[in-house]
């Protein structure tokens, strides 16, 4: 400070008390506006004129709390590092009320001081009241240099005025409200201290000064004087070092950035992520600066709509004949099982619930038409019919209850339709529920309606098709509530089958809603399984009777077998919907084949023993193998066990899938990669490897059933044909993606792998003729679908091209594509010689592939049967099936 202060430090306490307050008056340059108070610094009118406007723009990064100076802010923050985090999170106590600045003597007793000087405290002691001499380092200079701007802002009214440029000199531009006010504000420098005002070039505001061309910022207008040689640059790096517990604050940000809480604060989840972010939120709600005229087009036209043309729509398929219709194609697919669109306010199950109503006379002939055929000697008891009741009026909306619960299905029909679910070789129920041990009076009403509604929906029956799909309804939704309710239902085996038994019914009733639901739902039962550790060998305990075991002792250990084993079953039924819907809907698989590694199931004899007496006589007189079960990768890595187990070859088959599905996905990037020469070599070896294992599974394989053989024929078929883009080109998502798909498909019609897969396209068509006409629904009618979109796509591109030759060489033979293997198919495929066809299901006439809608009719009629039954007979499934190839057989007529 000055001189004057060190000449007063040692006088007589008479004259210091005198000449402190004079000196004191004579450097009060700042005065308030409000309370015409003076202070002697800018800082301190700064905070004096907050105390008027309860103003705390510092704000605290850790606990959001507001501070009116920045040194307490400062102080603040260093509590928060150096306190317990018990202490951090104590209330801090608010003072409305704090004195400017203290003097000496009460500061160093740590005492309450006063505004007015001399104190009252020194009064009464009659000591100098000094006050601190201002600070001198960078500190003091950087509060100053925030001061003056605080100053500015208190002034204009806001917390912050962004830079304004100052115009040039001679130039005349208008006078805006925030420029008046910048000018008003620049009017105040000749109460600031030297330091600043020497600082500010005047020489911008005075014309002809030489001036005009810079431009000037508030902030950096009121900056002291820098060190000789460090510039601008060394002040702010003596001043950063006091900001290092407080990164929040930026000497660059306005107020309004700087008191943001730190980045750290959103990666906790404690705070809601604002500031920066809210930036993009702050537009015109009158949406008048937005140009709204591109959406005119979707005022006439919903661009979303299965039904929309594309914007592109004007464009063709070049190389395509004119006969071509994706359109009509397209029509095909909206009303078909892979195209549910959703609608609002339309309650789906409650649309349902009518069909749950019976009268005496169509339970009567309802019960009359079905075959008497009993698996169990166990019938409906009436306490389960009104378990069953009031399972369904649970679920009911009130306006169907009375009707539902006057006209519900009796017990005779109820009974009849769970024999028909135990014994329908459709269901296959037989291998996953043990017979011996099910009782309808020990199941849980959710299975128990399941049940019914799995009987009901499989019969050839439409008012009894309707009924099991009500069913379905009610006990998906009770199911629901059981798992919410009870939270260890996931682990219970009765719960976790009902739900397996649900996604199965939905996933093949054809219904667009139901299949969407089921390819959904399919993840928890997986994750289910998969938390309850069902995927791992140590699960499974060996449990096996002993020549000793009888009585209770032997019933007992039978119980906990079955248990297990329904369990184990249950978990391969499991495997196999997800396969089989994965192979259908060309979706990824959820299991993975390395995570298997359950143990096979035990032999069918142990399984269908009907009492614990017979499950014994039944295990002492099978052969033992050395060892125990394998396990799936066991099965999957040494084909010697497929002879000795019943489920080995369908387990093997399903493990292929996951390898088949790895192997299509790899192709296809493959196929779009710039570095396809490098590549090509890993993938055609992996092709390889694919190929001989599935060769090398056929000729061990003991004898495979007709499904199993469908099912390796589907796999061959994925493994040479890109379906996905074959249903593409199809029309199932419209032109654009139709387009797309076209120019893929005609280059792979001239390979190799084309002509390989029309090979088992054929024999997927000649196992299904083979195939009984009840099991051909649900998967293999899928895989019939599959292998006639291949057909279809290859004879629609090369239809063209397949005329029969005029020229001296000899004419080429027919190849059947579902018969048996010969040199003439080997010839095609390897060759191109020879003209592809298909013999008609029920006579040995042909129908080349260029015929298209022969082809196609010959497909349907496949599907539909011999018989030409009813088509309201037909499952749903098979129904929509039938229609998609009537739709192509229309398109490419």
């Amino acid at each position: 400070m000055s001189s004057n202060m060190q000449t007063t430090a040692t006088p007589p306490q008479n004259q210091s008390a005198a000449a402190i307050p004079n000196l004191a008056e004579q450097q009060r340059l700042f005065q308030c506006s409000t309370c015409k108070r003076s202070f002697g610094r800018a800082d301190h009118l700064t905070r004096h004129v907050r105390a008027h406007t309860r103003q705390k723009p510092y704000v605290c990064p850790v606990c959001s709390k507001g501070f009116a100076r920045i040194d307490l802010l400062k102080r603040h923050v260093t509590n928060h590092d150096s306190n317990s985090a018990k202490k951090r999170q104590r209330r801090e106590i608010t003072r409305d009320t704090r004195v400017v600045q203290a003097c000496e003597a009460c500061s160093q007793s740590h005492l309450r001081c006063e505004d007015d000087k001399p104190c009252a405290r020194c009064r009464k002691k009659n000591i100098p009241c000094q006050v601190p001499d201002a600070p001198t380092n960078d500190e003091g200079e950087l509060d100053a240099v925030h001061a003056a701007q605080d100053l500015l802002d208190l002034s204009n009214g806001a917390d912050f005025s962004p830079p304004l440029p100052i115009p040039e000199s001679g130039s005349h531009q208008p006078s805006t409200p925030r420029t008046r006010a910048f000018e008003t504000n620049m009017s105040l420098d000749h109460r600031l201290p030297p330091a600043l005002t020497g600082h500010i070039d005047h020489s911008a505001h005075q014309p002809g000064t030489g001036g005009g061309d810079r431009s000037m910022t508030t902030p950096n207008s009121m900056l002291p004087p820098s060190p000789p040689g460090d510039g601008l640059l060394g002040f702010f790096d003596s001043a950063l070092p006091h900001f290092v517990n407080t990164p929040s604050i930026d000497l660059f940000l306005p107020d309004c950035f700087r008191n943001m809480p730190p980045f750290e604060s959103y990666l906790s989840g404690q705070a809601t992520p604002r500031g920066l972010m809210d930036l993009s939120f702050d537009l015109d709600i009158g949406l008048t600066d937005l140009d709204l005229g591109l959406l005119d087009q979707y005022n006439f036209q919903a661009p979303f709509a299965a039904e929309t043309p594309s914007t592109d729509a004007r464009e063709t398929l070049e190389h395509l004949s004119e006969t071509d219709s994706v359109p009509v194609r397209t029509e095909a697919f909206k009303q078909s099982i892979w195209r549910y669109l959703p609608q609002r306010n339309r309650d789906h199950g409650a649309a349902e619930q009518p069909n749950l109503a019976f009268t005496d006379s169509e339970n009567d002939s309802r019960r009359s038409s079905m075959t008497q055929r009993r698996a169990i000697p166990e019938k409906l008891d009436r306490v389960g019919r009104d378990r069953l009741l009031a399972l369904v009026l649970g679920t009911c909306s009130p306006a169907n209850v009375k009707r539902i619960a006057s006209a519900f299905p009796s017990i005779e029909l109820l009974d009849g339709l769970i024999q028909y679910f135990l014994t329908s070789p459709t269901i296959d129920a037989q291998s996953w529920f043990h017979l011996p041990t099910f009782s309808p009076s020990n199941t849980s009403p959710e299975l128990l309606a399941c049940i019914v509604a799995a009987g009901a929906a499989s019969t050839p029956d439409t008012p009894l098709r309707k009924l099991g799909f009500a069913l379905h309804e009610a006990s998906r939704n009770e199911q629901a509530k059981a798992f919410e309710e009870d939270n260890s239902a996931i682990r219970d085996l009765h719960h976790v089958r009902n739900l397996c038994l649900q996604l199965e019914v939905g996933m093949w009733s054809g219904i667009s809603r139901k299949m969407e639901i089921s390819e959904s739902f399919l993840q928890p039962l997986i994750t289910m399984l998969r938390r309850g550790s069902r995927f791992r060998q140590s699960t499974w305990k060996e449990i096996h009777p002993n020549r000793d075991d009888h009585g209770p002792e032997l019933e007992k250990k039978w119980l906990e077998w079955s248990h297990q084993e329904s369990y184990l079953r249950l978990v391969y039924r499991a495997f196999e919907l997800d396969r089989q819907s994965s192979m259908a809907l060309l979706k990824p698989p959820l299991i993975s084949y390395a995570e298997m590694q359950l143990p096979l199931p035990n032999p069918n004899a142990l399984w269908h023993a009907n009492s614990a007496a017979a499950w014994k006589s039944a295990f002492l007189n099978t052969t033992p193998h050395v060892g125990k079960r394998p396990s799936a990768i066991d099965c999957f890595l040494d084909l010697e066990h497929l002879s000795h187990h019943d489920s080995a070859c369908k387990t093997y088959l399903y493990m292929m899938w996951g390898l088949v599905w790895e192997y299509r996905q790899v192709s296809t990037l493959t196929a779009k990669s710039q570095l396809k020469a490098n590549n090509s070599l890993i993938v055609s070896s992996r092709y390889q490897e694919l190929v001989k294992q599935l060769e090398d599974f056929q000729v061990s394989s003991p004898s495979l059933s007709k499904s199993h053989e469908i099912t390796m024929e589907l796999m061959l078929l994925h493994l040479h044909a890109p379906l996905d883009d074959t249903q593409l080109f199809a029309g199932i998502e419209g032109q654009e993606e139709a387009r797309y798909a076209y120019y893929g498909l005609r280059e792979w019609t001239k390979t190799v792998s084309a002509r390989q897969a029309l090979w088992h396209a054929g024999q997927i068509l000649r196992a299904a003729e083979s195939l009984p006409k009840v099991l051909l629904c649900n998967f293999n009618a899928v895989a019939v679908y599959h292998a006639g979109l291949i057909l279809w796509a290859y004879g629609f591109l090369n239809r063209t091209s397949s005329s029969d030759p005029t020229s001296g060489e000899a004419p080429q033979s027919v190849v059947v594509l579902n018969g048996d293997d010969s040199l003439s198919a080997r010839r095609f495929i390897t060759l191109d010689r020879g003209i592809p066809s298909i013999r008609n299901p029920g006579s040995q006439n042909t129908t080349r592939l260029s015929d298209v809608a022969g082809v196609m009719e010959n497909l349907a009629c496949l599907l539909r049967g011999l018989s030409n039954a009813a088509e309201s007979s037909r499952p749903p499934l098979v129904g929509n099936l039938v229609q998609l190839l009537e739709g192509l057989r229309s398109a490419t007529k």
